[in-house]
């Protein structure tokens, strides 16, 4: 993909245009990290670079996606923004063609880096040195930066844990001086980021500065003193109490439910088990302290679905008892699973007839 990026730079080089990879891509490079994320900017206008790539795909703000050769760029035109709106967006921007002006209007001094067409680091904002010394810098004025957009406070915290940086002293004040302009951020924002700080390996530094700064309580989010380090985003929001307009997919509220019911179980044995997905399961394990090796002990189960039950719906429904199927099922479960109960036909139905009669409830 790098390859390819070169190559589109030489190509609007060619034309006239000075370009540039920037941000991500290139300063994980430097720290020797894989990146598949790579922006390029240019001092092409959006529509000269649409026609020298046959494109005509232009988001709102003037960025290109470009497909080339089955990658996947983003290409922006060298811009200076105008006063913000909601301390997070631009009200407006006007292209220029001047780099260093394109770059003082970025977050951090270490996502200003450039790469040129051949190969060659361009740092006009000192970045490589803030990467030597693991420091997040803003650029210029740090309390104007974060008050333009807010989000480049969860970002700077984002940044710190998942590097193992240090937050600049000037950085650590504004952040302090304009955390309350983070209740303007929509929760998809906020929660993408936390995301990433609760897979972080680092997570624990990540947690650490988000209290020093009391951001959860900005963002209306709490949770216990001994909130336990799982280094995976669903168990961490399963330990959190956060407002209904923090939006999950249906996947990950089913997971963060279950991990709050095994929690709240306090302990896993064969019955839980056997109720909750295996992922939850494990995650929960970790919270609870519990040092069980799920895995094995799940796969030791004697039934694993209701299916496994050496008797079916019909056939219980013959006995023609006064009590739900479904409340007959549970106890099987749990006979079988607790190893009171020989997962065979003729015991089951013996176990039903005799237990359940006309009338009878389960206990």
């Amino acid at each position: 993909m790098y390859e390819v990026a070169l190559e589109i730079l030489n190509i609007l080089e060619n034309k006239g245009y000075n370009s540039y990879i920037v941000g991500g891509f290139v300063r994980d490079k430097l720290l020797n990290i894989n990146s598949s994320d790579i922006d390029i900017i240019t001092s092409a206008k959006p529509y000269e670079i649409c026609n020298i790539f046959n494109k005509d795909i232009i988001d709102n703000y003037g960025s290109i996606k470009l497909l080339y050769k089955n990658f996947k760029f983003d290409i922006t035109t060298f811009r200076k923004e105008d006063k913000y709106i909601n301390n997070r967006w631009p009200k407006k921007v006007k292209y220029i063609n001047n780099l260093k002006k394109d770059l003082k209007r970025r977050d951090f001094t270490i996502n200003t880096i450039c790469i040129d067409k051949n190969g060659k680091y361009i740092d006009l904002l000192n970045g490589i040195n803030d990467l030597r010394n693991k420091v997040i810098v803003p650029v210029g004025n740090s309390k104007k930066k974060l008050k333009d957009d807010s989000l480049r406070i969860l970002r700077a915290i984002r940044f710190a844990t998942i590097y193992d940086f240090k937050l600049d002293k000037k950085l650590e004040k504004s952040i302090e001086y304009n955390k309350k302009y983070l209740d303007n951020l929509s929760t998809d924002r906020i929660k993408k980021e936390l995301n990433l700080i609760f897979n972080s390996n680092n997570c624990s530094y990540g947690i650490n500065l988000i209290n020093k700064f009391n951001i959860f309580d900005i963002l209306k989010i709490k949770h216990n003193s001994n909130i336990i380090i799982t280094y995976n985003y669903i168990s961490m929001w399963a330990q959190l109490i956060y407002p209904d307009n923090y939006n999950f997919s249906t996947k990950e509220s089913k997971m963060i439910n279950q991990i709050k019911s095994i929690i709240k179980e306090g302990y896993i044995d064969e019955y839980i088990l056997y109720k909750y997905d295996i992922n939850c399961l494990i995650e929960a394990s970790k919270i609870l302290k519990i040092n069980k090796d799920i895995n094995n002990e799940y796969n030791s189960l004697k039934i694993h679905k209701n299916e496994d039950i050496y008797i079916s719906y019909d056939d219980i429904k013959k006995l023609s008892l006064n009590v739900d199927i479904k409340e007959i099922y549970i106890d099987l479960q749990k006979q079988i699973l607790y190893n009171r109960l020989s997962n065979k036909k003729e015991n089951i139905i013996n176990y039903i007839t005799n237990k359940y009669k006309v009338g009878d409830k389960i206990e």
